[in-house]
């Protein structure tokens, strides 16, 4: 065998992956070089080694970088892996050092589906993070989810300890999810914005510090639900057991009765200060309509609102700008609108002449109603949910549009601040809620004749607790006539 031919053909420095593997190996590279070479010498942070296939080498030991004495050739812990076991293809290299150090790689990945970490359980009761970002062992704060984009396109997750436990249910076609190694510490670390509307099941492992787990996770959801341990189970039973016993997971899940959990959501100073992930971008940049935003558009009655807002709407789910106001994305819209029938609608969007490049976009990614004469009480809110899953994954939905409020206004004197504060919570937030919290949401409303010069959006009709909730808004007015 040619190994230099062999380490020469190494061009594995774009492999996560295998880099993950390698800064594991040099993490115990002393056990390493030990079972690589029992005669090996070490001497001042270096291993020498002589009569290596009728040559001598030295190893670094903190770089685990070798270089020969006789031929000048040089190479890193990989490759001398390779020289000594006699692979010669790369795969093999790493599935033999796996083997070696008995591990089980899990990777947790971002929100666009790309590998982020690494996480490896070696040695029965060892564990180990590589973070392919950086190229290091060290995770920035705070920590992510496992399984992010199943989560992300899920209804419900289900909350266990530990990545095994996750993966097992995984395999059963159940969305979980876990803190990284499972760890009381890493609770504290953990991002969970990610589960905000969806159902969440803590599942605990059936001993004391398995509900300590879930409470404390519990705390940190603003509303979620504790799986009951079936009776008569043993101690430290998990998912992994009751899969391993043939229990219908989804029946289990469903028919359980499990404890609910509701709280407000709080974070310790330690986690506002440390936080440096980036701030979540704009839906409609810039700070037009945030995540989880309210943008109230208002208007004289018959001013044209919907057409603006048909016309606005569709470069948005088509990702381009319009009026300097743009998209994060394609963005996914779903539009109540209670006054344009079915035919008028049609003819309204044939008219705007949709280039064809962005035709796709557009059909894929904006849906409205025609003309739908609702009250936005509990049972149309259901019915609203349902719709949109005709049409969109409701996890999936970026802007949620009513147009107009005073049409879906299911109270009697919108004037009565308590009343219109009741039905913004009560109602507005509970759609959004249903369908994705983090959506933006959209809410048109006529304006008073008389227009205030210092601040025109006091004109907006109704309660003044609808100008007090808003997080940014728009006004569309005539144009003002010059007197003479």
């Amino acid at each position: 065998m040619d190994f230099w031919n062999i380490t020469e053909n190494f061009l594995w420095k774009d492999s996560k992956h295998v880099l993950g593997i390698k800064s594991l190996l040099l993490h115990n590279i002393k056990p390493c070089l030990s079972h690589l070479f029992q005669n090996g010498k070490f001497y001042k942070k270096k291993l020498f080694i002589a009569d290596v296939q009728k040559d001598q080498i030295i190893v670094d030991m903190k770089a685990g970088n070798w270089s020969s004495l006789a031929t000048g050739k040089s190479g890193d812990v990989i490759s001398l892996w390779a020289r000594i076991t006699g692979q010669a293809k790369l795969s093999k290299v790493i599935n033999s050092i796996s083997e070696w150090l008995n591990v089980e790689i899990f990777t947790y990945f971002d929100e666009s589906r790309e590998d982020i970490i690494y996480v490896y359980f070696y040695n029965t009761n060892c564990c180990y993070t590589w973070n392919s970002k950086t190229c290091s062992s060290d995770i920035s704060f705070p920590k992510p989810l496992f399984n992010i984009p199943e989560i992300i396109e899920s209804e419900r997750v289900v909350v266990v300890k530990g990545e095994k436990c996750a993966k097992r249910l995984m395999h059963q076609c159940i969305t979980a999810t876990t803190v990284m190694f499972g760890t009381d510490k890493s609770i504290d670390e953990t991002d969970f914005s990610l589960l905000n509307g969806k159902q969440v099941i803590i599942w605990p492992d059936n001993n004391e510090a398995g509900k300590q787990y879930a409470e404390k996770i519990a705390n940190k959801l603003s509303h979620c639900s504790i799986l009951n341990i079936p009776e008569g189970k043993k101690d430290g039973w998990n998912a992994i057991d009751a899969i391993a016993e043939g229990i219908d997971i989804n029946q289990l899940l469903i028919s359980n009765n499990a404890v609910a959990k509701d709280n407000i959501s709080a974070f310790s100073v330690k986690q506002y200060l440390h936080d440096k992930s980036p701030i979540p971008r704009d839906i409609i940049f810039p700070r037009i309509l945030t995540p989880g935003g309210l943008l109230v558009f208002g208007g004289s009655p018959k001013v044209g609102k919907t057409d603006f807002l048909i016309s606005w709407l569709t470069y948005m789910s088509a990702g381009i700008p319009f009026f300097d106001m743009v998209p994060a994305k394609p963005l996914k819209i779903f539009y109540i609108q209670t006054d344009v029938g079915y035919h008028y609608m049609r003819e309204r969007l044939q008219q705007l002449k949709i280039d064809n490049k962005l035709l796709n976009l557009v059909e894929s990614n904006f849906a409205i109603t025609s003309g739908a004469q609702l009250l936005l009480d509990k049972n149309n809110i259901n019915k609203v949910y349902n719709t949109v899953k005709q049409f969109f994954n409701p996890t999936e939905v970026d802007i949620i549009v009513i147009d107009s409020l005073r049409n879906v206004f299911n109270y009697r004197n919108e004037n009565d601040n308590d009343v219109m504060y009741a039905f913004l919570q009560d109602r507005v937030e509970k759609l959004r809620s249903t369908i994705n919290s983090n959506a933006g949401v959209i809410l048109t409303h006529n304006i008073n004749k008389k227009l205030p010069k210092e601040n025109p959006f006091q004109s907006l009709s109704g309660a003044s607790s609808l100008r007090n909730v808003y997080t940014s808004g728009m006004l569309m007015l005539k144009p003002i006539e010059e007197k003479n």
